[in-house]
């Protein structure tokens, strides 16, 4: 396996795509957890998400995978902050044993 350049875990990349935006958005401190399919459920989902057709900016299409230019996406969550799915609904079961 190829050893990583030490400047992809400090430095902020010019466009990330889902993986690694998930990955920027928990180095920087933006959430706590996040994964690919959480970002591509955002996108789907929040109706301000600024990538897209007639959205203000495009995904840009590089080795085959969609990119964002990163600067709009940090911007898009730090103006919607991810405070989680909130607390369980009903209290957790004990497991009874027999």
């Amino acid at each position: 396996m190829k050893e990583r350049d030490p400047r992809t875990l400090t430095d902020t990349p010019p466009v990330v795509t889902f993986a690694t935006g998930a990955e920027l958005l928990m180095r920087l401190g933006l959430c706590l957890h996040m994964t690919r399919e959480g970002v591509r459920r955002i996108a789907y989902r929040h109706p301000d998400w600024p990538f897209g057709i007639d959205r203000p900016y495009p995904y840009w299409e590089v080795a085959r995978a969609d990119v964002m230019e990163t600067e709009p996406f940090l911007k898009f969550f730090q103006a919607h902050p991810i405070v989680g799915r909130g607390p369980d609904k009903a209290p957790r079961s004990t497991r009874s044993t027999s």
